[in-house]
């Protein structure tokens, strides 16, 4: 399972971390993801999703 959030299209990010040398390193940021049971057709379907979209779920449900 690739690491892109199938709801916002998140993915990790790539980045330089610089020191107070100015030396630069690459760094990686990876997002907050979560599995959840989805309810889905009559039977639970277990997704991976980031929790900035389990945010959005909840706020359009309830």
């Amino acid at each position: 399972m690739s690491k892109i959030c199938i709801l916002t299209l998140k993915k990790n990010i790539f980045n330089n971390k610089v020191s107070y040398s100015n030396k630069k390193t690459k760094n990686k940021k990876k997002i907050n993801f979560k599995k959840i049971n989805f309810w889905y057709f009559k039977n639970f379907k277990k997704i991976q999703i980031s929790t900035k979209s389990m945010k959005i779920i909840k706020k359009c449900l309830f």
